[in-house]
């Protein structure tokens, strides 16, 4: 019924503009439906450049905690048979001319931050002989030589940014290591890296030139486009879309934490699995039915799995976004990613079908504003800052489709990617899928200082039994146990109480609290399993501290039994088990010398 009277208000108001204030609205409504321009080479000098909105931010913090591999990523490559050093060094060195990037420094001019492009800088290449000593010792080998490459750190005003060590093992196997400031690349971009690599690898065995894709565009001229963009109202929409999205998300901790958070510890470790092949089939074919990508079903699993821990309903995870969305940075290396909030809001008794609709919504509701640098939405979202802990999020969820990206074909030889373990985490929990053809196998990176093993153990184990559920039974639902606890603490706070209804947050004493009646809560919570000590109920104790503080020692209502013991594949493999079903894909032989660890297997893989 107001839709006439709302329709001749806005005619009257437009009636009553200027001819100038009209071409100005038709202007920018003309550049909304048109969307961002066109990237195009900058104009100006070439041998410098602006920092990338994402890729300043991780400069910042690399500047917050010099001397740290807090913000470096590692990638590894093991060639199986024949290599030549001196065509992998002509590569190396064809594949830094073509980069700008890869010759660049950051300098600070004034205040602001700036790359600088030096026209003959190379990588920082080295060779290591580590083929002699005893074939039972080769593995510790190559893992020494993998640390001490991984663990250097960069500074990123002098050093270059591309660092490659190739190990000699012995016996026609070669591990290299690449490393690189995380705030010049990313794992896409490693791929892209690596294709150019081989290529011109190939190309020098070959005797002819490299087919290398057309580089349009510098890293520097994305920077310059990057921020003219989000500078205009173009940035003000995305600010304004975060703004209203993020509104009211909830601060709870969604993981168990171990140990308390107000830690700046940020060494980490990897716990790997493997999905077993029926279940990871049965998992994508229910994906596919729903009409969802894979990466949005992991993302609605692990949702799953954040809200059985606390049993929060509105969830945000943060996932990779890469912004590749011009046609002319594709084929570009650098750091071409963000981090987007995904809100994951399910109704009460959830079941898998609930996550996944709820985590096909998020992703729609984002799909428009997904490359708006993780500074902007924080700027946007203005949450409280801590020193111990990413703004914003918490846990990370990455899914990586490699098809044909993990193995390649070169002249006498093999070669696959495979780990070099940074021994960090920037993240609280990092939870990584894979998919390579019909294998599926991931890993949770955690930060040491707030979890246990035994933990991250557990929750892997419970993710693969999701993974399963969400394949097989999709319209069970699901039990929080962190809910349960809370409301069985509630249900003994008003029964001690004589309340009806739900509990205030008011203080014991305040609620009508005596040293007689915080004894009978006492027997209550017993009773019902809880680890309740002489003094926890003070007269100003609240509901959620003491929920808070009796949840934290255990929580007796949390499912147990043989479903915890049984996984649909394997949990807490070796890198090296990983290695083999690369390798064993392309049918090479790996010379380790040492069989890999492998778990008790309840599942074919």
């Amino acid at each position: 019924m107001t839709a006439a009277p709302d329709r001749a208000a806005l005619t009257a108001r437009l009636a009553g503009l200027s001819p100038r204030q009209r071409a100005a609205l038709m202007a920018r409504l003309s550049r909304e439906r048109q969307g961002p321009p066109p990237l195009t080479p900058r104009t100006g000098p070439r041998d410098t450049a602006p920092l990338g909105m994402d890729q300043e931010r991780l400069w910042i913090l690399d500047q917050l905690y010099p001397g740290t591999i807090t913000y470096t990523l590692g990638f590894g490559l093991r060639f199986v048979g024949a290599f030549d050093r001196d065509a992998f060094t002509e590569a190396v060195a064809t594949v830094v001319r073509r980069h700008e990037l890869l010759r660049s420094t950051v300098e600070v001019e004034g205040a602001e931050p700036r790359l600088r492009v030096h026209p003959d800088r190379g990588a920082d290449l080295t060779f290591t002989d580590l083929s002699g000593g005893p074939a039972e010792e080769k593995e510790q080998r190559r893992r020494a030589f993998v640390r001490r490459h991984v663990r250097r750190p960069f500074d990123l005003t002098r050093d270059p940014v591309l660092r490659i060590g190739v190990a000699d093992l012995g016996g026609g196997d070669h591990q290299i290591v690449q490393t690189m400031p995380h705030s010049f690349t990313d794992q896409w971009s490693y791929v892209r890296l690596n294709r150019e690599l081989l290529e011109a690898y190939r190309a020098r065995l070959e005797h002819r030139s490299p087919e290398l894709p057309d580089l349009p565009v510098q890293f520097g001229d994305y920077a310059h486009w990057q921020r003219s963009y989000f500078h205009t109202e173009h940035g003000e929409r995305h600010r304004a879309f975060w703004r209203d999205y993020l509104a009211g998300a909830p601060d709870a901790p969604l993981l168990p934490y171990d140990h308390p958070v107000e830690t700046e510890d940020r060494r980490g470790r990897q716990h790997n699995f493997v999905l077993d092949k029926r279940t990871a089939a049965a998992f994508i074919s229910r994906a596919k039915a729903a009409r969802s990508t894979v990466a949005n079903a992991m993302a609605a699993a692990y949702a799953a799995l954040l809200y059985e821990e606390s049993g929060e309903r509105d969830i945000l995870v943060g996932v990779p976004s890469v912004t590749r969305g011009q046609a002319a940075v594709q084929d570009l290396v650098g750091f071409l990613l963000t981090n987007v909030p995904l809100r994951i809001r399910v109704p009460e008794n959830p079941t898998p079908n609930d996550f996944l609709a709820a985590a096909q919504a998020a992703g729609a509701a984002v799909s428009a504003h997904h490359e708006t640098p993780f500074g902007e939405i924080v700027r946007a979202a203005a949450p409280e800052r801590t020193a111990h802990g990413y703004p914003l999020l918490r846990t990370m969820l990455v899914h990586l489709d490699l098809a044909e990206t993990v193995a390649y074909d070169v002249p006498g030889a093999t070669v696959y990617a495979n780990a070099v373990p940074e021994g960090i985490s920037s993240m609280d929990v990092t939870v990584a899928w894979w998919h390579l053809g019909d294998l599926v196998y991931g890993r949770f990176e955690y930060r040491t200082a707030l979890f246990e093993p035994e933990t991250i153990d557990r929750l892997a184990r419970r993710l693969l039994q999701l993974v399963e559920l969400f394949a097989a039974s999709p319209d069970t639902p699901l039990v929080s146990p962190a809910a349960r606890g809370r409301d069985a603490v509630a249900a003994a706070w008003r029964e001690a109480l004589a309340q009806d209804g739900d509990a205030p947050d008011e203080a014991f004493a305040a609620s009508g609290g005596t040293p007689l009646l915080a004894a009978r809560l006492a027997r209550l919570l017993r009773r019902a399993g809880f680890d309740i000590r002489p003094g926890d109920i003070t007269p100003g104790a609240t509901l959620p501290e003491l929920t808070a503080l009796l949840l934290a020692r255990g929580n007796p209502l949390r499912a147990d039994g043989p479903q915890s013991s049984t996984v649909p594949g394997l949990v807490g493999v070796e890198e090296q088990y990983l290695e083999r079903l690369f390798a064993d894909a392309k049918g090479t032989p790996v010379h380790d010398g040492t069989p890999p660890t492998r778990p008790e297997e309840t599942h074919d893989l």
